[in-house]
């Protein structure tokens, strides 16, 4: 989730909070009357107090609307208890994305801190407010837990235990001076802290992973699977020998202008007109706008591998002809060798009767090769006017960087048996996991690099419950 999809959502829901928020203090305004006039209360509060309780209200409500009520209930009462995870995620994946989000549960948690001591007195005490926010995030993911909206984790209650401290220090360096009569340093220290040490630590995260000659892999996992109820079996014979491979970087990773050349190519050829808004998911880029026709399209680049899509969200592709078919063929194909994003020894198709499609695939052993090759496909359908509704480019522009050592299959087998790759649905209780094939693979790392994987492959307990993972396979001594 990056921050403009965050925003998005505050946005969506910050008009029922408020209005609940109303509701909820008109609500306590007329218990308060009724308490007052009906049975002589003699409990006062001040408008700020008034004006805090309001906030406040109108925070929890926009909290569960983010956490809970906007979600579907798409988990499965999963508990994970395993702390700092999420920074084991977000290095992994070396994602803004998912950094963005630590720091936004933060964040959210720090009006609580802020508004709780102006309304409660005791509060004014850090452990009052502490257990407040502990006690209502405890709660939030209670919710989260039993409706499957989400995952009970300790980092959330870590995470926006920190926030309400934050605006705890903030609070407190405005009610201090004005109680005390006097400014003292220790409350505005305290206001900076949280601040710097992030800032810190975040420097120090930096500086290791620019200063690694790879870059992360995301196909680790954030937490290792639990094997201890799993059965392995395997009738393959992996082997002990250590090998060299061949690594790869590819041309376009990472590299803005590249994209910018082709939006600006795609728009010229197709009469396209983007909007000014820029979307973020994960680390790809989205793009927006109309085409010549009025028409919404989308436009998603990945960042990381060069290969990018277009689409338009028609449902339903023209039939082609041998003639729609070559007529098609030379519009397009010459305007990709002119713009370099075609390569010579593509193999043009015609799939389904429905799309073009360009082929590519290196002619050697990559694994033990030192050029550069391009490899993926290219694939494009039309409405019945003959306007390109999807265009799918995934060819991947690499070239060669260096020979590197690799750990063996039987160390990587082991890999897998102690639990360290991602799966997504977890393993149970006497699963017998069959291990069928291992065979060198290659994915992209976080900097664009093209690494060597062992991919093992199988099922578990039937041969229709296909399972796949994969294992990092260079040299930790590397990393």
């Amino acid at each position: 989730m990056d921050m403009i999809t965050i925003f998005q959502a505050i946005l969506r829901w910050g008009i029922p909070a408020l209005a609940g928020g109303i509701i909820v203090f008109l609500l306590l305004a007329s218990a308060y009357l009724i308490y007052k006039k009906a049975f002589h209360g003699k409990k006062t509060f001040t408008k700020v107090q008034a004006v805090s309780a309001v906030l406040l209200c109108c925070w929890l409500i926009l909290v569960l609307g983010l956490t809970s009520l906007s979600r579907g209930a798409n988990y499965t009462g999963e508990i994970n208890i395993d702390f700092f995870s999420c920074y084991t995620n977000a290095w992994n994946k070396w994602s803004i994305s998912e950094l963005q989000l630590i720091i936004f549960n933060m964040l959210m948690f720090a009006p609580l801190g802020f508004l709780l001591p102006l309304l409660w007195k005791k509060a004014e005490k850090i452990w009052v407010t502490l257990a407040v926010s502990l006690g209502l995030t405890t709660l939030i993911e209670g919710i989260q837990l039993f409706t499957g909206t989400g995952i009970f984790e300790l980092d959330d209650l870590f995470h926006n235990s920190v926030g309400s401290l934050f605006g705890y220090f903030c609070i407190m360096v405005i009610l201090v001076p004005i109680q005390e009569k006097t400014i003292r340093f220790a409350p505005i220290a305290k206001v900076f802290l949280i601040p710097c040490v992030v800032s810190l630590a975040l420097g120090v995260v930096f500086w290791a992973y620019d200063r690694q000659p790879y870059g992360n892999m995301d196909i680790l996992p954030a937490v290792k699977q639990d094997m201890s109820a799993v059965q392995i079996t395997t009738e393959r014979k992996l082997s002990d020998k250590d090998t060299t491979v061949s690594i790869y970087k590819n041309k376009y990773a990472e590299d803005k202008t590249y994209i910018q050349n082709i939006q600006s190519w795609f728009a010229e050829l197709e009469n396209l007109s983007f909007s000014n808004t820029t979307r973020r998911e994960g680390e790809d880029y989205v793009y927006t706008g109309t085409d010549a026709n009025g028409n919404e399209f989308q436009m998603n680049f990945f960042f990381r591998s060069g290969q990018w899509s277009y689409t338009t969200f028609a449902e339903d592709a023209a039939r082609l002809t041998e003639e729609t078919v070559q007529q098609y063929r030379n519009r397009y194909e010459p305007w990709m060798k002119k713009n370099g994003l075609l390569p010579d020894n593509a193999v043009f198709s015609a799939q389904n009767n429905d799309t073009l499609r360009w082929d590519v695939a290196p002619e050697y052993d990559v694994s033990v090769g030192d050029e550069a090759f391009q490899n993926g496909s290219v694939m494009m359908q039309f409405d019945e006017n003959g306007t390109v509704i999807d265009l799918s480019y995934q060819i991947s522009w690499n070239e060669y960087v260096t020979t590197e050592d690799i750990i063996s299959p039987n160390e990587a087998y082991v890999q897998v048996e102690s639990g360290n790759f991602e799966q997504y649905v977890p393993f149970q209780q006497g699963d017998i996991l069959c291990i069928e094939e291992c065979e060198l693979a290659y994915v992209y790392d976080t900097k664009g690099f093209y690494q060597p994987v062992y991919q093992f492959s199988g099922y578990i307990n039937n041969a229709e419950n296909l399972w796949v993972c994969q294992i990092p396979a260079l040299d930790p001594e590397l990393e």
